[in-house]
């Protein structure tokens, strides 16, 4: 059973008891007043700290007031006699009033427990919520670090390409130094023959000229023949 359940509870004993009361002796009206009291008491105990659930205390302890005043004052004979009728309608409608701001301030403390709920549940709301969207981020995060990665690995992947594209450059490179060695070979060779044969030139210019000796002369030839 929980509390609004109990404190239901009590505010009907109450009003059950005044009611017995009431049909037993229409004037036990200390008895309906002592009780509504208690009443009041009790339910102030157990409603908690809600605003609108202790204003309706309030009323009821009003009431509860006037009907004791009524009381007071609508005794006759010096408290000895009877009620006055006008006394016995204030006082039972201020017990009236007693139960019913009863009834609402448990109606009020169960409605300021259930906002109390309601925020709880909201804020819980509110944490699922951030979590939901934290979650949302780091799945933002995740994607744009595997597209990243896979940036990477294209990187890498022409990085690759670019290092073979290297080595082939590197090996024709080392092709073509080894035909221009070859043509720096050939053509030192060919500067020593030629400045070879422009030494042998410059010492053939520098030699004296040789005279060729005188032909011989024949001897005995005979003459032609005649024809």
């Amino acid at each position: 059973m929980t509390r609004v359940h109990l404190m239901l509870l009590i505010i009907m004993t109450v009003i059950g008891c005044g009611s017995l009361g009431s049909a037993a002796d229409k004037t036990d009206y200390p008895a309906k007043i002592t009780a509504a009291k208690s009443g009041i008491e009790e339910l102030a105990a157990k409603v908690g700290n809600y605003p609108q659930a202790l204003a309706e205390l309030e009323k009821a302890r009003a009431s509860l007031k006037k009907a004791e005043q009524s009381y007071d004052k609508g005794r006759q004979w010096m408290g000895l006699g009877g009620l006055k009728p006008e006394a016995e309608q204030e006082i039972a409608h201020n017990l009236q009033m007693v139960d019913s701001t009863m009834v609402l301030a448990v109606s009020r403390a169960a409605k300021g427990r259930a906002d109390e709920e309601a925020a709880a549940i909201d804020r819980q709301v509110a944490v699922v919520k951030g979590r939901v969207k934290l979650l949302e981020e780091r799945k933002q995060s995740e994607e744009k670090l595997r597209q990243d990665l896979q940036k990477c690995e294209a990187a890498t992947k022409e990085l690759g390409s670019v290092k073979a594209d290297q080595q082939k450059l590197a090996t024709q490179l080392e092709q073509v130094t080894g035909e221009k060695k070859k043509l720096e070979t050939q053509l030192t060779a060919l500067a020593a023959e030629k400045a070879a044969l422009t030494d042998q030139l410059e010492a053939l210019k520098k030699a004296p000229p040789t005279v060729p000796p005188p032909a011989p002369v024949p001897q005995n030839v005979p003459p032609a023949a005649a024809k």
